[in-house]
């Protein structure tokens, strides 16, 4: 068993970039990246079980070695750093080459390799099925349960998913990525770690000759954004039923119960050329070879694949293109009005048959941009395509833009530190992305009309069998929430129908900080933060939680945050508009009656 560990920074981080144009990270407070200590756990855990080994596995400079001190604390048997200055800036596609590459210097190939699901300070969620594609692996996660069947040759799985979970049998070897609820974390004291030279170090000068570093990656982050929106908190104390009188008038200056007005919404463009046909060749397109746009239509929620489309359709028009959308056989049909100009067909499914044919498919027609929704499918599609392109993989953007003159490339926005916004730009061909679809823009759609159709024939993935599929239809009720209530860990799940009154009364979605879903206390696809979801509404009320950065990056772009918490030390009154400082069970009563006699509507 093998464990890909990652040491990130403790808390957020600055978000500035170093003189090299790198996330500076010098002088952070590091640890191991929560995910990965669910992947060390359950690495111990299999081994111990089986009677085998387990090895943990990190790149990253010389401190980087604390992880794997920690994991051989917790019970791993073997570590080993691969380090040298030769990777710094690596991007997910060079860190997943290297870290294949350092999997070939173990004594025995692993029978499986564990990964975190996304890491809290790129929240990439990329490389473990980039892994997978390099090594000619299969691929699933992240996953809740895993366990050996009698023969020692499959795994049986439960992965998870936003909106349920699924059963899945894969063959070993296997690259499988863990959730944080699977188990509990690796976590020991550092007076019982042992010392460094316990760790076998290598460097590039031990793997297979390539190149490394910020100059060979595709993707790199071109630079940081402040965040658009600031926030001067005004803070209420004292009798629960003043605070809420009082927090009501200032909501209500603001305008926060004001629903944002409907629409006049930017129609989705035409296709300023006609379009290109599923089976024509890069020299007969108008606007050339780089002019078509395709996009993964999978099993999404409906409207995060028409605002797709419609931003697809809007880079199509800059660019002088047209729209591919790529459709699985559950996948909308609806198609036309929102973006696309033809349509290709997938036979199967699968991620990793479908990135096959899709990067034998694309190999002669050139597109400029392939993109997908931040869901599960598009991603593990996206990550192996972008392996087997060699393009490199921009994750998670909340935005996309086109930049660069007469010639035009993609230029993305997603979180990082510091309350920032890092703008990832991507050097490879095609330019591969995947993005939140409930913070893009919901076109008004065109008219109908009849699209071109190809079918594309995908093959069976016989490492992999499913037990049931999920559509994920309420994937962007959230997203798109006009109001969302969001609780931490000082709400106790027994308590949450007490929150039922002001959920009703604002029309609100409810929503949790990551401690709460890894205790099962609310649903993952519930999750707000850096390794969540990212929402806008127009009022956003923190119930309860404390205002770790990293949740908060999911709200940053809100009208109004209301917190409401009893310590007034809290980390969430510094990052929000109007904070009260009560229980929330004493002051939540108040608020629904002063919220239901002075805001009509």
């Amino acid at each position: 068993m093998t464990a890909l560990v990652k040491q990130v920074p403790k808390g957020d981080h600055s978000g500035r970039l170093d003189a090299d144009g790198r996330l500076e990270r010098a002088g952070a407070i590091t640890e191991m990246n929560p995910w990965c200590r669910r992947a060390v756990a359950q690495a111990v855990r299999l081994a111990r079980e089986s009677g085998g080994r387990s090895t943990a596995v990190t790149m990253g400079p010389p401190v980087a070695a604390d992880v794997l001190r920690e994991a051989l604390a917790w019970g791993i048997d073997d570590a080993v750093h691969l380090t040298d200055p030769a990777l710094a800036g690596s991007d997910c596609l060079v860190t997943a080459r290297a870290l294949a590459s350092t999997a070939a210097l173990l004594d025995e190939p692993p029978d499986l390799i564990l990964v975190g699901a996304s890491s809290v300070d790129g929240s990439t969620g990329a490389v473990g099925a980039m892994l997978a594609e390099i090594l000619g692996l299969p691929f699933t996660g992240p996953v809740l349960t895993l366990e050996p069947d009698s023969s020692g040759r499959q795994l049986r799985t439960t992965v998870q998913y936003d909106t349920g979970t699924e059963s899945v049998v894969v063959d070993l070897p296997a690259v499988v990525a863990v959730a944080e609820r699977s188990c509990d974390p690796c976590k020991a004291p550092p007076e019982t770690w042992p010392p460094t030279d316990t760790i076998r170090q290598v460097t590039t000068a031990d793997l297979a000759p390539a190149d490394w570093g910020l100059s060979a990656s595709p993707t790199k982050v071109a630079q940081v954004h402040p965040a658009p929106l600031t926030r001067d908190p005004v803070i209420f104390r004292g009798n629960p039923r003043t605070q809420a009188t009082r927090a009501i008038t200032e909501l209500l200056s603001r305008g926060s119960f004001t629903p944002k007005a409907p629409a006049a919404s930017d129609p989705v463009p035409d296709a300023p050329h006609p379009a290109i046909s599923p089976s024509s060749s890069p020299g007969d397109r108008p606007g050339g070879p780089g002019a078509e746009v395709m996009v993964l239509v999978g099993p999404g929620p409906e409207a995060g694949t028409r605002a797709l489309l419609g931003a697809a359709a809007t880079l199509a028009a800059e660019v002088g293109g047209s729209v591919t959308a790529v459709r699985t056989a559950d996948s909308t049909d609806d198609l036309a009005r929102w973006g696309a100009d033809s349509v290709v067909m997938l036979t199967a499914d699968e991620p990793r048959p479908v990135a096959a044919a899709l990067a034998n498919w694309i190999a002669d027609r050139q597109p400029w941009a392939v993109l997908g929704a931040a869901l599960p499918w598009d991603r593990e599609v996206l990550a192996r395509l972008a392996v087997a392109s060699g393009a490199g993989l921009m994750s998670d953007l909340v935005s996309l833009n086109v930049t660069g003159g007469t010639t035009p490339r993609l230029a993305g926005l997603k979180p990082s530190g510091g309350g920032t916004l890092a703008e990832i730009i991507s050097h490879g061909s095609p330019q591969i992305a995947t993005l939140r679809t409930g913070l893009l823009p919901l076109r008004t759609p065109r008219a109908d009309r009849t699209l071109k159709e190809h079918t594309l024939p995908v093959a069976a993935d016989p490492a992999l069998r499913r037990a049931e599929r999920r559509t994920g239809n309420e994937g962007d009720a959230l997203d798109r929430a006009e109001v969302v209530i969001s609780v931490g860990r000082g709400v106790s799940p027994d308590t949450y129908a007490e929150l039922e009154p002001m959920r009703v009364l604002l029309g609100a979605e409810l929503a949790a900080t990551r401690k709460v879903t890894d205790q099962g206390w609310m649903a993952h696809g519930r999750q707000i933060g850096i390794t969540g979801r990212s929402v806008a509404p127009r009022m956003y009320v923190a119930v309860g939680l404390s205002g770790n950065l990293n949740h908060l990056a999911g709200a940053s772009r809100a009208g109004t945050v209301v917190a409401i918490n009893t310590d007034p030390a809290a980390e969430v009154f510094a990052h929000c508009d109007v904070g009260l400082v009560a229980d929330w069970r004493e002051v939540m009563p108040f608020l629904v009656e002063g919220i239901r006699s002075r805001v009509s509507g």
